[in-house]
């Protein structure tokens, strides 16, 4: 729970309902900041192991099946992941599949992901669901096979990666496509197994994909990684681009994590840019970009608030932007750049001008997760993981993804002085409630009603 002094802190916030607005934050000496610093780069080490994300509280409450509107051929414990990838392929029967060196070109392929234990059914899995916690040991998983399509803009293969999600999308009881752009320190397969575990609590309907940039393992991988990130926007916008113009998704849903966050912010300002006479009517029939979600993102305050956010609040119907004081990681990042985060905000860094902007947006919300019941990381520096590790966190995103209803339908309020959106603690009724009035195919049916 927020303790009475952050309240305090965010009650003088601009006060204006349904808005974004950044509340201030407790600024240290330099030499504090280094020491600080120093102190968590031996414990930052990311997991090695591919796992499985702890499941949403929605997979968990009995009043709802999120399993229910699965076709039959899609109940087992192996999913598909589409993946782009500019990293470099690992030998043949290298169990890698890709290095972190990268590649000339962006590869197209799709993935099968298994999940849970080997020889685990369909019903196994889902049982697992159901009493999985995110304090329990992780659950497995693994790339047991991949399917390379060829590189972007290959004929061959762009049609064969366009087949992939119309061949989900048909089958698909919402019809969106997903498309993940991670942070720095994961593998291939730990990219392509955590969002496996988002296409299964999806519930298989929807076209899930990543843009696996190449990136180390090492803590030291963020000083190179990301700013070399930068080389492969080209390469997001051009697969934005030709899911929007050639697949039979309904709509896209965009998510970006830590320092990926800013390539896929990048890539969108340069596609509303490709049509500025264009207004948002028009941008939303030309792409269909639902959400755009930024996790924790990486990205310098100033410039998300006057460079990038006119461009995306006008291509995405909406822009989401969770956040957190308590993230070390983004401490850590502003420290390095000497400002702060958008994903652990600075509200004194920003003018007057720069606050009515944000407050004013629509398109904006702003999710505050500091305080949130639940684990904030599983591995890692403190705080910065929450949105994979906090099932309630989860569950917000996963709603976001599905369905287009703004943030007070799925259970969240307003913080103090009503800038920000965050979770009250009845928030497992709350959004278990709005699932399942909203959607009746998802009712857990009584016992007496099974086969």
């Amino acid at each position: 729970m927020i303790d009475a002094a952050r309240a305090r802190r965010r009650g003088r916030a601009i006060d204006r309902p349904h808005r974004f607005v950044y509340p201030p934050a407790v600024s240290r000496p330099p030499l504090a900041r280094l020491l600080l610093l120093l102190a968590l780069l031996p414990c930052a080490c990311a997991r090695e192991a591919d796992v499985m994300i702890p499941p949403p509280i929605l997979a968990q409450d009995e009043r709802l099946d999120l399993t229910r509107a699965i076709a039959e051929r899609d109940r087992g414990s192996t999913v598909e992941v589409l993946y782009a990838t500019n990293r470099t392929p690992a030998a043949d029967g290298d169990r890698a599949h890709f290095t972190s060196v990268p590649g000339a070109a962006a590869l197209l392929g799709r993935a099968a992901v298994r999940l849970g234990e080997p020889g685990w059914s369909f019903d196994d899995l889902v049982a697992s669901d159901r009493t999985s916690r995110a304090e329990d040991d992780p659950r497995p998983a693994q790339v047991v096979s991949i399917e390379p399509f060829g590189a972007l803009g290959d004929e061959a293969a762009d049609a064969a990666f366009v087949a992939a999600i119309d061949e989900r999308v048909a089958r698909s009881r919402t019809g969106e496509a997903v498309l993940y752009v991670p942070g720095y320190r994961v593998s291939f397969n730990r990219t392509l197994t955590f969002m496996g575990g988002w296409a299964h609590y999806l519930g298989r309907s929807s076209a899930v994909m990543t843009f696996a940039w190449p990136t180390g393992t090492r803590v030291w991988s963020y000083l190179t990684d990301c700013p070399r990130a930068r080389a492969f926007v080209p390469d997001i916008e051009r697969l934005i681009t030709l899911v929007a113009e050639r697949s039979q998704a309904k709509r896209l849903n965009l998510i970006a994590f830590s320092c990926g966050s800013p390539l896929l912010a990048d890539a969108l300002v340069a596609l509303r840019a490709r049509h500025p006479d264009d207004d948002a009517d028009a941008l939303q029939r030309r792409y269909r970009i639902a959400n755009a979600i930024f996790v924790a993102a990486d990205i310098d305050l100033a410039t998300f608030a006057r460079s990038q956010l006119p461009a995306l609040t006008t291509i995405a119907r909406r822009t989401e932007v969770y956040l957190s004081e308590d993230d070390v990681a983004l401490k850590v990042a502003a420290f390095l750049a000497r400002a702060s985060r958008l994903g652990r905000p600075r509200f004194d860094e920003l003018t007057r001008e720069d606050l009515e902007t944000l407050a004013g947006n629509d398109r904006l919300v702003g999710i505050d997760v500091t305080g949130v019941y639940g684990r904030h990381e599983t591995t890692g520096m403190r705080g910065h993981g929450y949105w994979f590790a906090n099932q309630r966190v989860s569950s917000d995103v996963l709603l976001s993804m599905v369905y287009p209803f703004d943030p007070a339908w799925r259970g969240l309020v307003h913080g103090p002085g009503k800038g920000l959106w965050t979770f009250p603690d009845d928030y497992p009724e709350r959004v278990v409630t709005a699932v399942h009035d909203a959607a009746p195919e998802l009712r857990r049916e009584p016992a007496a009603a099974r086969p």
